[in-house]
């Protein structure tokens, strides 16, 4: 009818969740466990069976070893629990421990919780679809206009972005709001439908035991809902008006079998006239139900997919009327015979007397329609339950509830039960790696002939085939090879999962490939790499604050002492072999004597240099003799004189006096060996010729006298120097330095200079040799503005 419509993807993507499903935990709760599952949907989607909404009661388990009264949270998380196929469990335990979950968007009015419905998909996605509301004055119903679908897997051209994600798709109107009818997918063919069920008499929304009766589903549909799935991001729905001969009913079976070109479906039980309907809980038209419902399993309603046409087949014998029981199909190995198998469910008008309620396997065979009950059992008859198969041999029945006689729900002994299809028992567990191919029962063999593996020798319905349209269906195999194998199961260890600090089960890969990440990781990447980008960005500017500190008080150290530091850099760059130091014992200034002449002898030549690594060989007059005695004038006042050593601790080769470490560190000294006589050319006069401040230049003769204190008188000869001067007065180990004729502000500036700068004392220059650039005797390497003038003339 309607055509489809393009669907809104939501970039919402799938939470895996390892805690319990139970929202609130009551004082001295441990655990909890399932109690009953009444009315869920499920589908299988590869490795893994999908479980949703239902009444879903919990039972809490104290800590006294007592099991407190169930309940029904409503699931206000929006959770659809999962089961891996790869899971071992006993079928007693705890079967909360091996569920895992998924959580929902919206969980209010975008996904709420549903009563009933189906689960409609194929190995890749499913949609929820269909189901009763609980009525509620804090959100709004969802829109008829959509269903919610969730993709797990992507098939057709590859999308590189893909991630696990639920999605809303566009439907036609008046599809949406039914509820109790009967649901089948066939994976191979991308198809899935939804058969007849019940609407409310104003066809919109229906609710959970409504009293109002234009909110009750009481109404039966006659419709077909299909679902094509064969492009993904395409998907759509139809909805199909069923024939006149094809009565609509409440809680059908229906069955994809591989029969035909594209498959067949199977309608098999359903009533009219349910007691579950009425919140009352009786039938409002018991005999009706009494006299039309056992019909649906006594006359089979058939439909062939590739032709789109209804037929009815009856059958021999059948279970009677029964509703919400569950079904599956097991083809024989040879395709000779199709075994449906339908378990549980109750007569639809007795919900409140137990023996109501069926724990029998009935079997269905096809193409003979002959029904054969397979077991038979009194011991926990159940309904509203669902019915999957991991294994060809195996068939899974979760959920479903007992007879609700009295105001206290009765907990199921096994949330799960497993059943093997080919003996007929039931097994007390699962194990993924006990598993064989399907066998046709011994009570089967016996009705339709043939073997285990085939071979039925009963091919045609008794009497007779109601339509020869149908026996031709039959008669057309499917291509089996369209249908995907995905077992066997690798074997995982289930986990503990009951109780809100459980760790999570062990996910296992999927083994059919498809694409996409586990839904748990986005979230998990996002986290963490948002961890780490905040904690890289926070390392970053701590380092940038860091390294903007060190600068700025390196800068700030850079102009504490200017003069200083390019001084002391100076001095770093003088060979230490050649170092000499100027000291004085006194700050009284003494004319010079021959007796002061003879405590100064030549020094061997030393490197002078302005500037680092640019030294000029000069010679030295008179070695370094000077005590290792700082003057008076220059103490250690300025913290450049500790930044560093200046001069090794070698033993110098010329004069043999060892050089200690700091200017500031006076040494006693061995008498110095008697100088060498002076030339007559030579004056006997000690100044600073680099600096103005200690003294002039000496007189261009050597018979020239001065009142400079820095300059003394000498005769010609030194035969007569000696004659005039008589006898050598006695050595006073004093020995000159041109400080002591500073003024007191010069001291001063010195000593804010550095009191580690010292230099050697130098004899005059020979006489009558003029200085030329390049000479020897040159000017100091201080600057007049380091002495405090103004550098002016």
């Amino acid at each position: 009818m309607a055509g489809p419509s393009l669907g809104v993807l939501l970039v919402l993507t799938a939470l895996a969740s390892h805690a319990v499903g139970q929202a609130q935990w009551g004082p001295n709760q441990v655990n909890t466990r399932i109690c009953q599952w009444k009315q869920l949907r499920a589908t299988v989607v590869r490795d893994t069976v999908y479980l949703d909404g239902g009444n879903l009661f919990w039972q809490p388990g104290l800590a006294d070893g007592v099991a407190a009264r169930p309940e029904d949270d409503g699931n206000p998380l929006g959770l659809i629990y999962t089961l891996n196929f790869s899971t071992p469990f006993n079928t007693t335990q705890n079967i909360s421990a091996v569920l895992g979950t998924l959580s929902k968007p919206g969980g209010t009015n975008i996904a709420p919780t549903y009563l009933d419905g189906a689960l409609l998909g194929n190995n890749e996605e499913f949609f929820l679809f269909g189901g009763l509301l609980r009525h509620s004055d804090s959100f709004s119903d969802p829109s008829e206009k959509s269903v919610l679908g969730y993709q797990r897997y992507q098939y057709g051209p590859v999308r590189k972005d893909f991630q696990p994600n639920f999605l809303n798709r566009d439907v036609p109107p008046n599809i949406t709001y039914v509820a109790y009818g009967g649901a089948a997918s066939a994976p191979s063919e991308n198809l899935a439908w939804y058969f007849s069920g019940l609407r409310s008499a104003s066809g919109g929304p229906v609710y959970t035991l409504a009293s109002n009766m234009k909110t009750q589903a009481v109404n039966v549909s006659s419709t077909l809902v299909t679902l094509d799935m064969t492009t993904q991001q395409q998907e759509t729905f139809t909805n199909n008006t069923l024939p006149d001969h094809i009565q609509g009913r409440a809680n059908p079976e229906l069955v994809w079998v591989p029969v035909g070109p594209r498959g067949i479906l199977v309608a098999l039980g359903g009533v009219v006239e349910p007691d579950f309907v009425n919140f009352l809980g009786s039938s409002f038209n018991e005999s009706t139900s009494k006299a039309q419902s056992p019909s649906f399993m006594t006359t089979i309603d058939i439909y062939d997919v590739a032709s789109g046409k209804w037929y009815n087949q009856t059958t021999v014998g059948g279970p009677g009327q029964l509703t919400r029981g569950c079904a599956v199909v097991a083809p024989a190995q040879d395709g000779s015979s199709f075994n449906i198998y339908y378990y549980g469910g109750y007569d639809g008008l007795r919900q409140k007397q137990a023996e109501a309620f069926n724990d029998n396997v009935w079997v269905l065979s096809l193409p003979s329609f002959a029904w054969v009950k397979l077991s038979n059992s009194t011991a926990e008859g159940r309904a509203g339950h669902k019915c999957v198969m991991p294994y060809p041999d195996q068939m899974l029945v979760i959920g479903g509830y007992q007879s609700q006689g009295g105001f206290a729900s009765v907990c199921l002994r096994e949330t799960i039960r497993v059943f093997n299809m080919s003996t007929g028992t039931w097994l007390d567990r699962y194990d993924p790696a006990i598993y064989s191919n399907y066998t046709v029962p011994a009570a089967v063999i016996k009705e339709i002939g043939g073997s285990g593996t085939g071979g039925a020798t009963a091919t045609t319905p008794s009497p007779s085939w109601d339509s020869r349209e149908l026996q031709s269906v039959f008669a057309s195999p499917y291509p089996t090879s369209k249908i995907k194998k995905y077992y066997p199961y690798s074997s995982a260890v289930p986990v503990d999962n009951t109780n809100p600090n459980a760790a999570a089960p062990t996910p296992t890969p999927d083994e059919g490939g498809g694409g996409g990440v586990p839904a748990y990781l986005p979230p998990v990447l996002g986290s963490v790499l948002g961890l780490v980008f905040v904690t890289m960005v926070a390392v970053l500017v701590l380092l940038w604050r860091r390294r903007r500190l060190l600068r700025r008080g390196m800068s700030e150290a850079g102009t504490e002492d200017t003069n200083g530091h390019r001084i002391t850099s100076w001095l770093r760059g003088q060979p230490s072999e050649v170092k000499a130091l100027t000291v004085t014992t006194s700050s009284e200034y003494s004319p010079p004597s021959a007796a002061d002449a003879e405590s100064v002898r030549m020094t061997p030549p030393r490197t002078i240099a302005e500037m680092m690594n640019t030294e000029i060989q000069i010679p030295h007059e008179m070695p370094d003799t000077s005590p290792r005695v700082p003057p008076v004038e220059l103490h250690d006042n300025n913290a450049a004189s500790h930044r560093g050593s200046l001069n090794s601790g070698t033993f110098y080769t010329s004069g043999g006096t060892q050089q200690t470490d700091h200017a500031s560190i006076s040494q006693q000294f061995q008498p110095l060996p008697c100088p060498p006589p002076i030339p007559d050319d030579e004056s006997p006069i000690y100044y600073r010729p680099d600096s103005d401040a200690l003294g002039p230049g000496p007189l261009p003769t050597s018979s020239s006298t001065t009142t400079s204190p820095a300059s003394a008188t000498t005769t010609s000869t030194p035969a007569a120097a000696a004659a005039a001067a008589g006898p050598p007065p006695p050595r006073d180990n004093k020995v000159l330095s041109g400080i002591s004729n500073l003024s007191d502000s010069d001291r001063s500036h010195l000593r804010q200079i550095s009191d580690g700068t010292v230099s050697s004392m130098t004899t005059a220059p020979l006489a009558g040799l003029a200085a030329v650039p390049g000479s020897p005797l040159r000017r100091s390497v201080f600057r007049e503005e380091d002495m405090g003038g103004d550098g002016g003339g």
